[in-house]
């Protein structure tokens, strides 16, 4: 009698075949490897642990060789111990070492180098780190910040495209070329209805160009002449009688300084109006003497026998004052 498998049986089956793939592939996806890998880990005490995670790819010489499976900091809280099954059937010696190296774009990956050692090491030792110095890692190294800043400004005009900032600026920026657009037409306007003016501008300054240019010679003759007079000025000696010429107003200050305070016959005379009409008086009175005595010369000879002619000469000059 041929043994029937029951329908319920076949169910179970196909669900713990399900269930079976379902783990392989989510282990393989985790980075844990298969069910049929062997139990071979390692790890290595790293400084920094940025960007490394349980998937983190462990590769030798560009192939994955394994993934990170834990990450544990050590008591002194100064570095950490990254664990790693090696999923591949490769040896790896001691004295190996682990390098963290860096993406291009970012993304972290532990490279394998081994030793040259014979022996193995064994499952749970722990290999050496080492810094990553390839070109790639200093790019990385420069990189991060620029895509943090790039990431920023990405953000940043994302909120003002949310916000409506850069539609607005864009809007006014439109407005502002459409004025200036205006503006060039206007002046293109203006140029082409002035045109006669302007070429006839360009030929006056033609016709003076060319007229500097024909009468070059009497220019350069003129400049001559004027440069042959600077010089004779310069030569005449202009500087010293300058200083002359200011030595006198200096010494006609002081005497007009003098005469405003009253110093010296001139400053009395001037500044005194008693003194000045007395010596008007009496330059009046001498003049009024004088023309007496050149019209009656006998009233001021006191001679003996002319004294009828000196009193005849007293008479008439008594009349010629009496008003």
């Amino acid at each position: 009698m041929a043994f029937k498998v029951s329908n319920e049986t076949k169910v179970g089956a196909l669900a713990a075949i399900a269930i079976t793939f379902l783990v392989l592939g989510y282990n393989f996806l985790s980075g844990k490897g298969s069910l049929f890998s062997r139990d071979y880990t390692l790890n290595a005490i790293l400084p920094d642990v940025t960007e490394i995670s349980t998937s983190t790819t462990v590769l030798y010489k560009g192939k994955k060789v394994g993934n990170v499976t834990d990450i544990e900091m050590n008591e002194n809280q100064m570095d950490f111990k990254v664990y790693f099954d090696i999923t591949e059937d490769i040896d790896i010696p001691i004295n190996s070492t682990v390098k963290l190296s860096s993406g291009l774009l970012g993304g972290k990956a532990l490279n394998l180098n081994k030793s040259y050692e014979k022996v193995m090491a064994l499952n749970g030792a722990t290999l050496i780190s080492v810094a990553d110095t390839t070109l790639m890692g200093s790019l990385s190294n420069v990189l991060k910040p620029l895509s943090n800043k790039i990431n920023s400004i990405m953000n940043s005009l994302d909120s003002l495209l949310a916000n409506g900032e850069l539609n607005q600026t864009i809007a006014t920026l439109n407005t502002s070329l459409k004025s200036f657009t205006k503006t060039s037409n206007n002046a293109a306007l203006l140029l082409e209805q002035n045109m006669p003016k302007v070429t006839q501008i360009l030929t006056n300054v033609e016709s003076i160009t060319g007229n500097l240019k024909d009468n070059n010679d009497k220019i350069a003759l003129v400049l001559a002449n004027l440069k042959n007079t600077t010089d004779n000025l310069a030569a005449a000696k202009i500087k010293e009688t300058v200083e002359s010429a200011n030595n006198a107003l200096a010494e006609i200050s002081a005497i007009m300084t003098k005469i405003n305070n009253r110093e010296g016959t001139l400053g009395l005379l001037i500044n005194d109006k008693e003194l000045y009409t007395n010596l008007n008086k009496t330059a009046f009175d001498l003049d009024v003497i004088l023309k007496d005595l050149n019209k009656f010369p006998a009233k001021y000879i006191p001679i003996p026998f002319t004294k009828g002619q000196r009193k005849k000469a007293l008479d008439a000059s008594n009349k010629a004052t009496t008003p």
